[in-house]
């Protein structure tokens, strides 16, 4: 799925040249997690979604309450995603699920963490962000 991420307020969320970002979506199931990797796009999208909701509908549609967004194909995150992964943070925990995310660059990783109101605990990789053995949240190590 190619989207066109738009904050709620109707901002873009911008890339490097400031014009609005192209993301492309992809959901994966695992046994007891859906894994959702986000891509900077290279293509003009096919249409314009709010990220917040592309991911929701998402997670909705494969009945997940344990969500891990996967940022390994995103160079750098900004404020407007950051929102997003706050937005989408709370509406799974309200769901009573739960909420990880990987592969955020070390500084994006202090990003997210400086935004407190995100509440979603950082993952080196997949593997560690689904493991019993997590007890690291909240960790850039």
């Amino acid at each position: 799925m190619a989207t066109t991420g738009r904050s709620r307020d109707g901002q873009g969320l911008f890339g490097r040249r400031g014009e609005p970002r192209s993301w492309e979506l992809a959901a994966e199931r695992g046994p007891d997690w859906l894994f959702v990797r986000l891509a900077t796009g290279d293509t003009e999208p096919a249409e314009k979604v709010d990220l917040a909701e592309a991911i929701w509908g998402m997670i909705r549609e494969h009945h997940a309450n344990r969500v891990v967004l996967e940022f390994d194909r995103v160079d750098s995150i900004d404020e407007p995603v950051i929102g997003v992964i706050a937005e989408i943070g709370s509406r799974v925990r309200q769901e009573g699920g739960l909420i990880r995310a990987c592969g955020l660059s070390q500084t994006d990783c202090e990003r997210l963490e400086r935004a407190s109101a995100s509440g979603v605990p950082h993952f080196s990789s997949r593997c560690e962000a689904v493991s019993p053995r997590g007890w690291c949240v909240g960790s850039c190590e």
